[in-house]
Formats: structure tokens, sequence, C-alpha cells
């Protein structure tokens, strides 16, 4: 493979992650890499075009991070396609011919001051990471114990009951511990989408959603978990009203 075609394909992955990022509201690699997999694939797993977390994570490490020895396979026509549809353009061939690369990237020095700048910027991610790994085992026990002694004597569990969370006793098979979680009950509840529904106030979501056990997509009003999964549910966006709510029927 040639350098501009390797160079294209870093950009089309790149922009693909870039933009999950901005209207997904993912911020790490981790959690882009479930939500292509999860939300935006439209293939299952016998098919030969499904991709798994793995292999999305490895895209991301070798195409966005630059990492090398990144054992990955690149992405075959469907998946260029299927990065391109996301970012607006109706194939991989609309989107070469839209992006304008600088030929400079493609001299040796050039790639080279680059791949250092990403290395020094890696090295400082590593030592970032490992800093705040230090700070959060110093801290956690003295949260732990504090939140111990505060709540020895106050119930802390919330039950799920039809399309609303209760106040409920520990003992309960079915409870849930909200001190994990921290949903506000009072604004919680599982809800009918309709043509009236306030998706959005001022740019801001209020409308949160997420996959039941059979995988069906479900709504409610403030952030929080999926009471049968347990999983964090999403906040709407654009792409999910078009993608799910407007095309397929949602609204009552």
């Amino acid at each position: 493979m040639d350098n501009q075609t390797t160079a294209m394909i870093k950009a089309l992955v790149t922009d693909f992650f870039n933009e999950i990022e901005k209207k997904e509201l993912k911020k790490n690699k981790n959690a882009q890499a479930i939500f292509w997999v999860e939300e935006l694939q439209e293939v299952t797993s016998i098919d030969k075009n499904y991709i798994s977390v793995k292999k999305a994570t490895r895209l991301y490490n070798k195409y966005v991070e630059e990492k090398e020895n990144v054992i990955v396979k690149e992405p075959n026509k469907y998946l260029l396609d299927f990065m391109s549809l996301y970012l607006g353009y109706n194939s991989y061939e609309k989107y070469k011919s839209s992006k304008t690369l600088n030929k400079e990237i493609f001299k040796p020095e050039k790639k080279a001051i680059y791949k250092k700048i990403e290395v020094e910027k890696t090295s400082l991610r590593k030592y970032k990471n490992y800093i705040i790994g230090v700070l959060v085992l110093l801290i956690f026990p003295v949260f732990f114990f504090i939140n111990k002694y505060t709540n020895s004597n106050t119930e802390t569990c919330i039950i799920w009951t039809e399309n609303h969370f209760e106040k409920s006793s520990c003992a309960s098979k079915t409870a849930i511990d909200n001190s994990i979680f921290n949903i506000d009950i009072e604004n919680f509840e599982k809800i009918e989408v309709t043509e009236d529904t306030p998706f959005f106030i001022d740019g801001n979501p209020k409308v949160w959603y997420g996959k039941s056990a059979t995988g069906k997509i479900e709504f409610f009003s403030n952030r929080g978990i999926h009471p049968a999964t347990l999983k964090e549910l999403a906040p709407i966006t654009e792409y999910m009203l078009k993608k799910y709510v407007y095309s397929e029927g949602f609204l009552n």
C-alpha cells in the first residue's frame, strides 16, 4: 500500500473517531469503539463485514495513535464506505475527492517529525495516566471510609417498578446500590417519545436512550442506567434521532 493511500485511510479513521467523540460525547477510544460496534454497526457477527470491539480499538491504535507493530488488517471497502457515510459522504471515493492532502506529509523527514511529536504525546499521556492511577489508589480508600461512615445507617438501594425507580431495602434480590450510579430517581423514568417530546433544550439533550436485554431501544427522562442491563444510558443525538427515532417509527 503506497504512502498516499495509507495517509488517506489514516485521515478517514481519525475523522471517523473524532466525529463519534464530537456527536456522541464518547471521550476515550474504548467508549468510541464500543459505540461503533454496538450502536452504529448494521451487520451481525456472522457477516464478513462485522467488526469487533477489539478490531475497532486496533484500528484506533494504528491510525489515530500511530502505534507501531499493531496487527490489524486495513479496512475493506465496506468499512471505508461505512465510515465515510457516517461523516456525511456517499462513499469512500466521495470522501477522497473532497479531502485535500498536503503532499509534504509524504516526505520522510516531515513524517519523522510528526512521528516524533506523536511519540512524545503518547509518552506524556502514559505518564499522566500513571499519576492519575496513583492518586486514585491513594484517594479511593479515604472516600471509601468517609462514605461508609456517612451512610452506615442509610439505605442507598433502589428498585425498578414499572417505569421508574423507587427507594428499596438493600436486602432485596433485585435492589441496585444507587451510591454507585447516583441516579436522580425523582426525575428519572422510562418514557415514550412523541412528536412533542423536547429532545433538546438550548442544545442540551433532555432524553437518554439505551438497549434492553432483547436489543430494543428504550428512552428515559434523565441520565442513569438501563434497569435491565445496568449499562450507562447515552444522551440523545441528532444522528440517533434520524437513524432510529424518525426512520423506524418510534414516535407515537
